[in-house]
């Protein structure tokens, strides 16, 4: 049992001769330009990650993502898996429990030129890496550098993938790549390169996971740590944007974007409870505007009224009721378009009425339905007014 990075920070399980990060090791350019393709997105989905009993949750054998073996003749197997690349997720070496294999040097899915067989004997250094396109190899590519002879220094590592990692002759849209690997070849003197490379190359694990899951929610509030006073709770695109005040206040509200954030509420109770809301423009066609929704959790209040109840989009929309005497229930403040309300009236032998003519939250007429003794309702907002969409006796 192992750290999965461990083959690339320490070259756990790659032989003697792999170098990882470790003080002493010969650093290659991909462990530096893979952190920020992590940075964008751009890596692997390890499976392992969210499966607590995997036998080969904390391995970096064979039959992990990524994971590369060599054989000889320029013969390259990749264990397969999923990644994401520029924010598309893609099953790679025909997905988990899978391989692909491809020889280097003869194998199409290369990038930039092959390189000819040197006149000396030396080593040469070939990237596989992952690429958005399917064809020819199960979105495997590799490029070759040029080789150098023992002479003439060390060789480079190839870098025509960090800019255009496509095939020559393909017009591919999605530019995006993750390094799997650096083999180091030595490389003869006869034949063709692929008859030329060494049998046994030295492989450096390269491979970037991503983890993306569970996603932590900071608290948000206007306070400092642990203030949830209702009045300091972000609840609105504009609550985002004025996090700081002017001049260095947001310009998220209107924009285009959406967002996910944690705040608070408070329940008639006087409890306090964590709530995810959800930024979202509407208006895309003309001027957008940016309207806050709750995504959850849903807020039943169970209360016996002893005045008339008024409500926030961000709190109870779903109530039991018991009444106390002639009562009225009434939204107040903004609500997101298609926001939702249910009333059960579970007891007292009074009127209670949602979106009362007096006090009432629509726009325009107000529907002003008496929910009875009993009785089940479920309303809906348009952005301007309401709408009932039932109203029966619960049996």
């Amino acid at each position: 049992m192992t750290n999965p990075k461990a083959g690339h920070t320490s070259a756990t399980g790659y032989g003697a001769n792999s170098q990882g990060l470790r003080d002493g090791d010969g650093l290659t350019s991909p462990s530096l330009t893979n952190l920020y393709e992590g940075l964008h997105g751009n890596g692997i989905m390890r499976l392992g990650d969210g499966a607590a009993g995997d036998s080969l949750r904390n391995s970096i054998v064979s039959g992990t993502p990524g994971y590369v073996t060599v054989s000889s003749g320029g013969v390259v197997t990749v264990n397969g898996g999923y990644c994401v690349l520029d924010g598309v997720m893609y099953k790679f070496a025909n997905g988990p429990a899978s391989t692909e294999a491809f020889t280097v040097g003869t194998t199409s899915n290369f990038s930039g030129d092959l390189p000819s067989v040197p006149s000396s004997s030396g080593e040469v250094f070939v990237v596989v890496y992952l690429v958005g396109r399917s064809t020819p190899e199960a979105h495997l590519m590799y490029e070759m550098g040029t080789p150098v002879t023992a002479s003439a220094g060390t060789p480079l590592i190839p870098n025509r993938f960090l800019s255009d990692p496509s095939i020559t002759a393909n017009t591919d849209l999605n530019h995006n790549s993750t390094v799997l690997a650096v083999l180091r070849y030595t490389v003869g003197t006869s034949g063709t390169i692929q008859e030329a490379l060494g049998a046994s190359p030295t492989v450096f694990d390269r491979r970037t996971f991503l983890r993306t899951s569970p996603l932590y929610l900071t608290p948000m509030t206007d306070g400092a740590i642990g203030d949830v006073v209702t009045g300091n709770a972000i609840n609105s695109a504009g609550d985002l944007d004025g996090f700081f005040s002017n001049p260095e206040d947001g310009d998220f509200a209107g924009s285009t974007f959406g967002a996910i954030w944690q705040s608070h509420t408070e329940d008639r109770a006087s409890g306090k409870h964590g709530v995810i809301y959800a930024g979202i423009p509407k208006n895309l066609h003309s001027t957008p505007v940016t309207e806050t929704v709750v995504l959850g959790p849903n807020r039943l209040e169970v209360v016996t009224t002893n005045n008339d109840v008024t409500f926030n989009f961000d709190q109870g929309n779903i109530w039991i009721v018991t009444t106390d005497n002639n009562r009225t229930i009434n939204p107040t403040n903004d609500f997101p378009r298609g926001h939702v309300i249910e009333i059960y009236h579970k007891a007292g032998s009074h009127n209670l009425h949602f979106d009362s003519t007096s006090g009432g939250h629509s726009s325009g007429t107000k529907i002003n339905v008496n929910v009875a003794i009993n009785q089940y309702a479920k309303f809906v907002y348009d952005g301007a007014d309401w709408h009932k969409l039932d109203l029966h006796t619960v049996s």
